[in-house]
């Protein structure tokens, strides 16, 4: 018997298993076959999206950077190419995990896991094998959610996963949701040449951020050649040879559209109904594992559960963060805080990320609070990198000037915003801010420039 079998091995998995194992417990961790080692994250998701879009953004500046000089031209574009320096990226990646679980002493199983009782789990695999432990964590992650009409097919209509296993760029592309990984991929591929179309249910992108940063990126999108349906969406579809044809209804009219391809981008469901969590008394609401406050299954005490098979956002350093705070809990340390706050960050063109609170809690929770905001404009750094579009926000207590939240939206938003989080968390206020050095030219300045705003 194992002190701990962990299900899964993405981040919130792997995490919590090498950090148990170097700390002395005898842990096993299962997953469906080497290749899954990582989870989405680092296999379809995070890593080759991110390297996606980094390859995507020197082509998106070569028009600026002919100004200055550099003179290329894109005369074509291989992305059979690309897929091998992802799947390189990927491996190299993966043997690091693999290596970090043997340090640690973690055995690993592959197969398919379900619970048979409490206590004990069944791996599926060419040898059946059931393993017992004092506790068990689901750390198994989550997968692509179903549209309610479309279904996935062939190589027409894709989920993220299927986007990397594309051997030619598609001349015309519609994708159904406007949230982060939708509007990721609509950079990517617009800057490749494709015609790109959005349409997402809501009344605009990206709607877990402020309003003005929708806004902001649905103009900057526009730019780019995308176009945007808001209020969209699908009432039937066609697949023929060559294209998919769709009668979408947009803002209460219909309209008939063909596109070579579709991808399918409307948000991700828990990983869990292969589980079997009944035959161990988990409950469940909608997937999502019912858990308490030290991430301990309600109803199963032998059990808890982290990363996005739990109720909290589905970002990876969301799962690494619960993994720290629940082997702090197993072993009886100091306990993280379970109310920590993230950023939340989206690798489109222009980049957005965000921290601490919204104008919309802010105000929800009747806080006097103002706001100073700043233009990527005028600051000299933006526009040596080619690109100065979007601004700075900060949203700052009236009276005290005690910094509550901030959100970019611009050049290397992703990076700057964890200024903010460092700023949030020692309970900063503007004028602390505002007494620092910052260095010239830097991205960074147009954070003091926004704080000295009189």
């Amino acid at each position: 018997m194992y002190d701990i079998i962990v299900i899964g091995a993405g981040p919130a998995g792997y995490e919590v298993a090498t950090l148990l194992g170097a700390n002395g417990k005898s842990v096993c961790i299962v997953d469906k076959d080497e290749s899954r080692i990582g989870g989405t994250c680092l296999n379809e998701g995070c890593i080759p999206a991110k390297n996606f879009l980094e390859t995507a953004s020197y082509i998106k500046k070569s028009t600026y950077f002919k100004t200055t000089g550099v003179n290329f031209t894109l005369d074509s574009f291989d992305i059979n190419a690309l897929k091998k320096n992802t799947s390189c990226l990927i491996q190299d990646l993966k043997s690091g995990i693999l290596g970090k679980l043997k340090k640690t002493k973690v055995d690993i199983k592959y197969g398919t896991a379900s619970f048979i009782d409490k206590k004990s789990i069944k791996i599926h695999s060419e040898n059946e094998e059931i393993i017992s432990a004092n506790k068990i964590i689901i750390a198994s992650g989550s997968k692509h959610k179903d549209h309610p009409l479309m279904n996935l097919h062939k190589n027409k209509i894709l989920s993220s996963k299927e986007v990397f296993s594309l051997n030619e760029i598609p001349k015309s592309l519609l994708i159904i949701g406007g949230g982060a990984i939708g509007c990721e991929f609509a950079s990517f591929f617009s800057s490749l040449g494709t015609k790109v179309e959005i349409a997402e249910f809501t009344p605009r992108l990206v709607p877990i951020e402020d309003e003005d940063i929708a806004r902001t990126l649905k103009r900057e999108l526009e730019k780019q050649g995308i176009k945007i349906y808001l209020n969209a969406n699908v009432n039937s579809y066609d697949i023929k040879e060559n294209e998919v044809n769709l009668s979408m209804e947009i803002n209460k009219k219909i309209q008939d559209k063909s596109y070579e391809k579709v991808l399918i981008s409307i948000g991700r469901s828990p990983n869990t109904n292969a589980l079997d969590l009944e035959k161990a008394n988990i409950s469940n609401t909608r997937g999502f594992i019912d858990v308490n406050s030290s991430l301990q299954s309600i109803s199963n005490k032998n059990v808890y559960a982290i990363g996005d098979v739990i109720n909290t956002p589905a970002l990876a350093h969301t799962a690494y963060y619960e993994a720290k705070r629940l082997v702090r809990i197993i072993l009886g340390k100091e306990i993280l805080k379970a109310d920590a706050i993230f950023p939340s960050v989206t690798f489109c063109t222009p980049q957005i990320a965000s921290i601490g609170k919204s104008e919309k809690i802010l105000k929800e929770e009747k806080v006097d609070f103002k706001i100073k905001k700043l233009f990527f404009k005028v600051n000299g750094k933006a526009k040596i990198k080619g690109d100065d579009s979007g601004f700075v926000k900060i949203l700052y207590e009236n009276e005290t000037g005690k910094i509550l939240g901030s959100s970019i939206i611009g050049n290397e938003a992703t990076e700057l915003i964890h200024q903010f989080l460092i700023a949030i968390n020692a309970n900063l206020y503007l004028k602390d801010l505002e007494d620092m050095i910052f260095a010239h030219p830097t991205l960074s300045e147009t954070i003091l420039d926004t704080v000295s705003m009189k």
